[in-house]
């Protein structure tokens, strides 16, 4: 006899400052849930002020998984992600919990569910069209990633800072082709049934809690933890978040402090629009506006419910 399916696990995203924690916590509440990190800063030690990470109140208030564990001098990859997360999310099963995925970053989300946006057919079905179109959108370090979700043995072969060489062979691996020539799957390593929900805000809104959250980060410290990890690792991958490189800057006297937090809102701002570009594509996706949490709350719940029943 065949083991009961499981309910799809609901994964709430959305651009920055758009309200996902705190949204997320209620429907975690109302659904019995526990809270699986998806956002690709706030996995790092140490980086509490730039990040965003959830308050000790909060992070006390429910289980809370894959926040800040990994080393912010290690570098963490999509695929680690995927394998990291499908375990906490079967032992948060085992537990006949709801695992409810949060965060803001497009690839961790995709690559667990089971979809890629470079999967999708394009409008002229033409392979170097679609790496030409995801290249002037997303940066250089999401396009090494995906090469490494969807074939990890060709992203070994090309150096992560070798733009030319990881497009041309994303263009291999969707054309079928590996470098040997065999075929290579261009499938994520694990495949988890999400309901996704994208949040979203008026872009003037969006745009206020941007510039509000940046002088925070400035108010409450980002400089202090900046300078604590430089000092251990200088090239720390962690510290390519927005906010460290210009708290660095600051604290070396490139930059003014009203210099660095204008950067740092204006840095924000653009990924926040990468972002919402992302999650617009997903076409699945469930929108719900944010600028009233609880009615945005409600929402997802109720729609969780019903996938729920319908399982």
């Amino acid at each position: 006899m065949s083991a009961p399916s499981r309910p799809r696990a609901l994964a709430i995203c959305g651009p920055t400052a758009v309200g996902k924690s705190a949204i997320a916590l209620d429907v975690a509440s109302a659904l019995d849930g526990e809270i699986v990190n998806a956002d690709s800063r706030q996995i790092y030690r140490d980086l509490t002020v730039g990040t965003g990470v959830p308050s000790p109140q909060a992070l006390a208030s429910m289980p809370h998984h894959l926040f800040q564990f990994v080393d912010p001098c290690e570098r963490y990859s999509a695929g680690a992600y995927v394998r990291d997360a499908a375990a906490v999310m079967d032992a948060i099963d085992s537990r006949s919990r709801r695992p409810i995925v949060v965060g803001g970053t497009g690839l961790y989300i995709e690559a667990l569910g089971g979809t890629m946006p470079m999967d999708r057919r394009a409008a002229d079905d033409d392979v170097r069209t679609r790496v030409r179109v995801e290249a002037a959108v997303h940066a250089h370090e999401t396009l090494h990633e995906w090469l490494g979700v969807m074939a990890p043995g060709e992203a070994k072969r090309v150096p992560s800072n070798d733009r030319y060489r990881t497009l041309r062979a994303l263009e291999s691996v969707l054309s079928g082709r590996a470098r040997d020539g065999s075929p290579e799957p261009s499938v994520p390593l694990v495949t988890r049934p999400l309901v996704i929900v994208a949040l979203d805000l008026d872009s003037a809104v969006l745009a206020e809690r941007i510039a509000a959250r940046a002088r925070a980060m400035f108010e409450d410290g980002i400089v202090d933890e900046a300078l604590a990890v430089s000092r251990r690792c200088p090239d720390a991958p962690a510290l390519t978040g927005l906010g460290y490189a210009e708290a660095l800057a600051w604290s070396r006297g490139e930059m003014t402090r009203a210099e660095a937090i204008a950067s740092t809102i204006q840095r924000t701002l653009r990924f926040a629009k990468r972002q919402r570009t992302w999650f617009r594509r997903m076409d699945t996706a469930l929108r719900v506006d944010a600028s009233d949490a609880r009615a945005a709350t409600d929402a997802i719940v109720s729609m969780a419910r019903e996938s729920n029943s319908r399982a």
